[in-house]
Protein backbone atom coordinates (compact mmCIF):
# COMPACT_ATOMS: atom_id res chain seq x y z
CA UNK A 1 0.00 0.00 0.00
CA UNK A 2 1.47 3.39 -1.28
CA UNK A 3 1.15 5.90 1.24
CA UNK A 4 1.48 10.12 0.40
CA UNK A 5 4.67 11.01 0.62
CA UNK A 6 5.08 14.07 2.64
CA UNK A 7 7.04 16.21 0.26
CA UNK A 8 3.92 15.33 -2.62
CA UNK A 9 1.50 16.53 0.53
CA UNK A 10 3.51 19.91 1.23
CA UNK A 11 3.91 20.44 -2.45
CA UNK A 12 0.08 20.40 -3.13
CA UNK A 13 -0.83 21.97 0.17
CA UNK A 14 1.67 25.29 -1.12
CA UNK A 15 0.33 25.05 -5.01
CA UNK A 16 3.91 24.51 -5.99
CA UNK A 17 2.68 21.80 -8.19
CA UNK A 18 -0.16 19.30 -9.12
CA UNK A 19 0.28 15.60 -7.60
CA UNK A 20 -2.48 13.84 -8.35
CA UNK A 21 -4.78 15.63 -10.52
CA UNK A 22 -6.71 19.04 -10.07
CA UNK A 23 -9.61 17.83 -8.42
CA UNK A 24 -7.73 14.93 -5.97
CA UNK A 25 -5.06 17.81 -5.22
CA UNK A 26 -8.33 20.50 -4.25
CA UNK A 27 -9.50 18.24 -2.27
CA UNK A 28 -6.74 17.70 -0.05
CA UNK A 29 -5.91 21.18 0.14
CA UNK A 30 -9.66 21.83 1.52
CA UNK A 31 -8.99 19.03 3.79
CA UNK A 32 -5.85 20.42 5.20
CA UNK A 33 -7.70 23.77 6.13
CA UNK A 34 -10.31 22.21 7.71
CA UNK A 35 -9.39 19.46 9.73
CA UNK A 36 -6.40 19.04 12.47
CA UNK A 37 -2.91 18.03 11.29
CA UNK A 38 -3.08 15.01 13.40
CA UNK A 39 -6.72 14.27 11.78
CA UNK A 40 -5.67 15.27 8.13
CA UNK A 41 -2.37 13.03 8.39
CA UNK A 42 -4.57 9.92 10.59
CA UNK A 43 -6.99 10.18 7.41
CA UNK A 44 -3.87 10.13 4.89
CA UNK A 45 -2.42 6.90 6.56
CA UNK A 46 -5.94 5.07 5.56
CA UNK A 47 -5.53 5.46 2.06
CA UNK A 48 -3.86 3.94 -0.91
CA UNK A 49 -1.83 6.46 -3.16
CA UNK A 50 -1.68 4.06 -5.92
CA UNK A 51 -5.59 3.04 -6.20
CA UNK A 52 -7.06 3.63 -8.79
CA UNK A 53 -10.03 5.47 -7.22
CA UNK A 54 -7.69 7.18 -4.46
CA UNK A 55 -9.82 10.57 -5.33
CA UNK A 56 -12.79 9.00 -4.28
CA UNK A 57 -11.58 7.67 -1.43
CA UNK A 58 -10.00 10.60 -0.14
CA UNK A 59 -13.29 12.23 -1.22
CA UNK A 60 -15.37 9.86 1.14
CA UNK A 61 -13.33 9.86 3.79
CA UNK A 62 -12.56 13.46 4.28
CA UNK A 63 -16.54 13.92 3.92
CA UNK A 64 -17.08 12.27 7.30
CA UNK A 65 -14.75 15.13 8.84
CA UNK A 66 -17.47 17.81 9.24
CA UNK A 67 -17.08 20.87 6.76
CA UNK A 68 -17.64 23.21 9.30
CA UNK A 69 -14.94 26.28 9.04
CA UNK A 70 -14.51 27.41 12.65
CA UNK A 71 -11.73 29.65 11.93
CA UNK A 72 -9.03 31.12 9.41
CA UNK A 73 -5.66 32.20 9.93
CA UNK A 74 -4.45 34.15 6.73
CA UNK A 75 -0.96 34.00 5.41
CA UNK A 76 0.41 37.36 3.20
CA UNK A 77 1.82 36.19 0.09
CA UNK A 78 5.38 37.95 -0.95
CA UNK A 79 4.40 41.55 -2.35
CA UNK A 80 1.38 41.49 -1.44
CA UNK A 81 -0.67 43.52 0.97
CA UNK A 82 -3.63 41.34 1.00
CA UNK A 83 -4.39 37.99 1.02
CA UNK A 84 -8.45 38.35 0.39
CA UNK A 85 -8.79 38.60 -3.52
CA UNK A 86 -11.81 40.76 -3.19
CA UNK A 87 -10.17 43.73 -1.27
CA UNK A 88 -7.09 44.11 -3.95
CA UNK A 89 -7.65 46.09 -7.06
CA UNK A 90 -6.77 43.13 -10.21
CA UNK A 91 -4.31 43.75 -12.23
CA UNK A 92 -4.03 42.40 -15.79
CA UNK A 93 -0.90 40.29 -15.15
CA UNK A 94 -2.77 38.62 -12.44
CA UNK A 95 -5.14 37.62 -14.15
CA UNK A 96 -5.55 33.86 -15.20
CA UNK A 97 -7.88 31.85 -17.34
CA UNK A 98 -8.14 28.10 -16.93
CA UNK A 99 -10.35 25.81 -18.53
CA UNK A 100 -12.13 22.95 -16.42
CA UNK A 101 -14.36 20.40 -17.27
CA UNK A 102 -17.08 19.45 -14.19
CA UNK A 103 -18.03 15.89 -14.39
CA UNK A 104 -21.49 15.14 -13.09
CA UNK A 105 -22.94 11.66 -12.58
CA UNK A 106 -25.40 11.53 -15.22
CA UNK A 107 -26.20 13.70 -18.08
CA UNK A 108 -29.61 14.67 -16.33
CA UNK A 109 -27.78 16.04 -13.51
CA UNK A 110 -25.37 17.99 -15.72
CA UNK A 111 -28.47 19.41 -18.02
CA UNK A 112 -30.23 20.36 -14.56
CA UNK A 113 -27.87 22.11 -12.87
CA UNK A 114 -26.49 24.44 -15.96
CA UNK A 115 -28.58 26.97 -15.71
CA UNK A 116 -27.30 27.18 -11.70
CA UNK A 117 -24.14 26.30 -11.12
CA UNK A 118 -21.65 27.05 -10.53
CA UNK A 119 -21.96 30.80 -9.48
CA UNK A 120 -20.21 32.66 -12.54
CA UNK A 121 -21.60 35.59 -10.62
CA UNK A 122 -18.38 35.20 -7.50
CA UNK A 123 -16.72 38.28 -7.43
CA UNK A 124 -13.60 36.90 -8.67
CA UNK A 125 -14.96 35.82 -11.66
CA UNK A 126 -13.85 37.99 -14.49
CA UNK A 127 -15.44 36.36 -17.08
CA UNK A 128 -16.61 32.82 -18.00
CA UNK A 129 -17.82 30.57 -20.63
CA UNK A 130 -19.41 27.04 -20.98
CA UNK A 131 -20.48 24.01 -22.82
CA UNK A 132 -22.80 21.00 -21.96
CA UNK A 133 -21.71 17.77 -23.42
CA UNK A 134 -23.37 14.80 -22.06
CA UNK A 135 -22.39 14.45 -18.20
CA UNK A 136 -20.10 17.21 -18.83
CA UNK A 137 -20.06 21.14 -18.39
CA UNK A 138 -16.88 22.15 -19.61
CA UNK A 139 -15.86 25.98 -18.77
CA UNK A 140 -13.41 28.51 -19.89
CA UNK A 141 -13.12 30.79 -16.96
CA UNK A 142 -11.03 33.95 -16.54
CA UNK A 143 -10.02 34.75 -12.44
CA UNK A 144 -8.75 38.06 -10.71
CA UNK A 145 -5.81 35.58 -9.53
CA UNK A 146 -4.59 32.29 -9.59
CA UNK A 147 -4.77 31.37 -5.72
CA UNK A 148 -8.68 31.93 -6.25
CA UNK A 149 -9.10 28.99 -8.50
CA UNK A 150 -8.29 26.96 -5.27
CA UNK A 151 -11.66 28.93 -3.47
CA UNK A 152 -13.33 28.00 -6.80
CA UNK A 153 -13.22 24.63 -7.04
CA UNK A 154 -14.09 24.27 -3.24
CA UNK A 155 -17.37 26.23 -4.21
CA UNK A 156 -18.05 23.47 -6.95
CA UNK A 157 -16.99 20.59 -4.53
CA UNK A 158 -20.70 21.33 -2.30
CA UNK A 159 -22.54 20.01 -5.28
CA UNK A 160 -23.82 16.77 -4.70
CA UNK A 161 -24.72 16.03 -8.44
CA UNK A 162 -20.65 17.04 -9.40
CA UNK A 163 -18.45 13.67 -9.12
CA UNK A 164 -14.88 15.66 -9.96
CA UNK A 165 -13.10 18.94 -11.71
CA UNK A 166 -11.22 18.04 -14.30
CA UNK A 167 -8.06 20.14 -16.13
CA UNK A 168 -9.11 21.03 -20.10
CA UNK A 169 -7.52 23.17 -22.73
CA UNK A 170 -8.70 25.80 -24.98
CA UNK A 171 -8.66 23.05 -28.02
CA UNK A 172 -10.65 20.92 -25.72
CA UNK A 173 -12.71 23.94 -25.06
CA UNK A 174 -13.18 24.80 -28.66
CA UNK A 175 -14.21 21.32 -30.29
CA UNK A 176 -16.57 20.38 -27.40
CA UNK A 177 -20.13 20.49 -28.59
CA UNK A 178 -22.70 22.37 -26.48
CA UNK A 179 -25.92 20.45 -26.07
CA UNK A 180 -29.23 22.71 -25.88
CA UNK A 181 -30.27 23.27 -22.41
Amino acid sequence: MGQPSSNDIVDIILGRRDVYGLDTDSRIREAANRLTTRAFFEVLARVDADAPDFGSILSDLFSDYGSELIGVIGFATPGRGTTDPSDAEVEADERREYCLKLVFRDEQAAYYQYPLFPDLNAHYILGAMRKRTGAVQHLRVTLSSPEVLQAFIESCHVNPHLLRVEKSTVDEFDRAASNAV
